[in-house]
């Protein structure tokens, strides 16, 4: 496999030490009461499963290994605090969760800490940097960083929504201070929104951020249209907030009205995708309705845009997505679009009437928040 057609995968086992735990407890108004355990929505398994998916369609073999390293702490004061660094790894080797609120920061109610949560969230971080120096150098054309925990919502002071550091806003800095880049653009397609990241270059026209989600979900009031940036930033923060039920042609036609167009644009010489598949029409903390062919749709057509681009330079960094059994099936989608093959992988429910709606419906209520979010960023953009 040449370097200029190969893609790279990043995973490394470390990841799995983060171990959220189960849930177990019901708690009442007065007192509580034990029930039968559940995993953690955010479970080491579901990696696991989608690294063994993977494996398994023969995708790993098809790609070029990218080790993962610990990043450092000069690496993490790219945009965390020292404190916090310091704090997350105390409480990581204590097995200590939240809600926490310290002198240096924060770790809300969803996000749990296991004695080897730091070291899996550093290494996923340098995992991630040594996948963008890959691509940048050409050792690899593009790369899949299967990464666990994930970052888009950690900020610089604060652990939440399952996320510790910012993968993702640490390598757009890494590719940035290090390797030289000066402008760089982000496309966030978690179901979530991104506001770490968001919060990491709000007032920065160095980095173009993007990103698309379920409107009004969470954090709450993340993601509106008017948060469009600061200062210098104002107009390179692009939010798409988009409505449940938005399925696999609302999300291209976002990329095809909006994201594409703002990119041409901006002319970025590196993508990087914060790919969440937690739209997905079977995960359990969202209602967007995709399916695997809609993420694979979606990759396509940010590999085709930076083709034209930054000579196919393209990073996804995974965050989150719920469904154990569902993931697995979205990633492998992906995978097989970076690769440039199709394995013939039947879709998990391939023959139901919910699936076939999840790829064709494109609702009035769909077509009108584009409209709308078009229009509201024609301000800064003539897209």
């Amino acid at each position: 496999m040449s370097a200029t057609s190969g893609s790279g995968l990043v995973y490394d086992k470390r990841f799995l030490a983060h171990d959220t735990g189960v849930e177990d407890k019901v708690n009442m108004r007065e007192g509580s009461f034990q029930v039968s355990p559940e995993v953690h929505p955010s479970a080491f398994t579901i990696i696991r499963r989608t690294k063994e998916f993977l494996d398994g369609a023969e995708l790993t073999a098809r790609m070029i290994p990218i080790p993962a390293r610990a990043a450092s702490e000069d690496e993490l004061l790219m945009c965390h605090t020292r404190e916090y660094i310091v704090g997350i790894r105390e409480l990581s080797y204590q097995g200590v969760t939240g809600p926490l609120t310290a002198s240096w920061g924060e770790i809300d109610e969803d996000t749990v800490l296991s004695p080897g949560s730091f070291d899996a969230a550093v290494y996923a971080a340098g995992g991630a940097m040594n996948a963008v120096q890959a691509v940048l150098d050409g050792t690899v054309r593009n790369a899949y960083a299967l990464l666990r925990p994930p970052g888009h919502h950690a900020t610089h002071n604060q652990a939440l929504g399952f996320c510790l550091f910012n993968n993702v806003a640490l390598v757009a800095q890494y590719a940035r201070r290090v390797l030289g880049l000066e402008r760089i653009m982000i496309v966030d397609w978690d179901v979530h929104h991104g506001n770490g990241t968001q919060d990491a270059f709000y007032a920065d026209p160095g980095i173009l951020f993007v990103s698309l989600h379920q409107h009004d979900w969470f954090p709450p009031s993340g993601g509106n249209l008017d948060q469009v940036g600061i200062d210098a930033g104002r107009g390179y923060t692009v939010n798409i907030p988009l409505p449940p039920g938005t399925g696999d042609v609302g999300y291209l036609a976002a990329f095809e009205q909006i994201i594409v167009p703002i990119g041409t644009l901006y002319r970025p010489q590196l993508v990087l995708v914060s790919a969440g598949q937690d739209a997905s029409w079977l995960d359990p903390l969202a209602q967007m309705m995709m399916t695997m062919d809609g993420y694979r749709n979606l990759t396509r057509c940010l590999l085709e845009f930076s083709e034209n681009i930054c000579a196919g330079r393209l990073l996804m960094c995974h965050e989150g997505g719920y469904s154990a059994p569902y993931v697995p099936y979205c990633t492998a989608a992906i995978v097989e679009a970076l690769v440039g093959v199709d394995l013939g992988i039947v879709d998990l429910y391939a023959t139901s009437n919910e699936l076939l709606r999840c790829q064709t419906i494109f609702s009035q209520e769909t077509q009108q928040a584009l409209l709308t979010a078009r229009k509201w960023h024609q301000h800064w953009w003539k897209i």
